[in-house]
């Protein structure tokens, strides 16, 4: 659980009967949701007390269903998904429930955006974001949780492998909970098919920030090569090391406390060469790319022309 003030709620019980999650991240609301589904229903037939509904849902059916009472237990859990998603005309029809909530049901908002401060009801709100410091901590509990005790340096090579992307740890957490090792060190996750050592994600930036074209495409080919690497998880990680670079151009080379100086000194020197317009091009091409990952069916395809426009002559200077 991120959020210690909502840990203590759900060990007291969770006795309010509206609660408005949010986070950037749907993995932390999921997780939150878990802790409700056990602490909320836990004694009662969960076929009858358990509903979920989301931006789709009729808005009506929503209120009917928290109106409805618990059967052979206190309290029903009614769970609405994508809150954000909702149009406004659903909203005011939520609305007189949410100023008065049923106190024989449990109602969970589950958003991606914070609550507007034209959005009045009576509940408890909790954010679920996590800040960038704090996700080395987050990692190793997390780790925990899968039965993996990461050492210090596996946590900080997971980090600067993959970004601080919280889906692509959860994936490689998950991945290395699967090799049946208790404690995963650095040595580990050099060594992990899933992290392919012999070039990472952080290589292929490098190349392509100094213009290197023939490198760029030999780092990509073997990277793809035995799915060692997976398309998402690469452009995954190159959206995040752009975004890095960015961060250090708009500071003017001063170097983010959480930056690994190996990782610094190979940025800074091309800081000179780079315009705010040239980093528009890179994370519209980067933008570009992950829509064509998830619609072409030719992923790898997709990353090649990726590397075509990044490397394309005058993309940057």
């Amino acid at each position: 659980m991120l959020n210690k003030t909502l840990q203590k709620d759900v060990e007291s019980g969770l006795t309010s009967p509206l609660y408005f999650l949010w986070s950037e991240e749907s993995c932390f609301l999921e997780d939150a949701l878990s802790s409700f589904v056990k602490t909320v229903i836990a004694s009662g037939p969960k076929d009858f007390n358990y509903d979920v509904f989301d931006s789709s849902s009729k808005p009506q059916e929503i209120v009917d269903a928290a109106l409805t009472l618990p059967l052979m237990t206190k309290r029903r859990l009614v769970v609405l998904k994508d809150f954000h998603e909702l149009p406004v005309s659903a909203i005011q029809v939520l609305t007189p429930y949410l100023n008065e909530p049923s106190g024989t049901t449990c109602l969970v908002i589950l958003s991606k955006k914070a609550p507007k401060a034209a959005l009045k009801f009576n509940g408890k709100v909790y954010s679920l974001n996590i800040k960038e410091w704090d996700i080395p901590a987050w990692l190793r509990n997390f780790a925990a949780g899968k039965g993996v005790r990461l050492s210090a340096d596996a946590v900080e090579l997971l980090i600067e492998f993959v970004g601080y992307d919280i889906g692509l740890l959860i994936a490689e957490i998950e991945k290395l909970a699967l090799s049946g090792s208790g404690t995963i060190s650095g040595k580990d996750i050099i060594s992990s098919t899933s992290t392919m050592r012999k070039y990472t994600s952080f290589d292929l930036v490098d190349t392509l920030i100094a213009g290197q074209k023939t490198r760029a495409f030999r780092i990509l080919k073997t990277m793809l090569s035995g799915n060692a690497f997976d398309a998402p998880v690469i452009l995954g990680t190159l959206n995040w090391h752009f975004k890095q670079f960015y961060s250090l151009w708009r500071n003017n080379g001063q170097r983010p406390s959480k930056m690994r100086e190996k990782t610094y000194r190979t940025l800074v020197k091309y800081l000179p060469s780079f315009k705010e317009d040239d980093f528009f091009r890179i994370f519209r091409s980067l933008h570009d790319a992950d829509i064509g990952i998830k619609t072409s069916g030719r992923p790898g395809l997709v990353l090649e022309v990726l590397l075509i426009r990044l490397l394309q002559k005058g993309a940057w200077n």
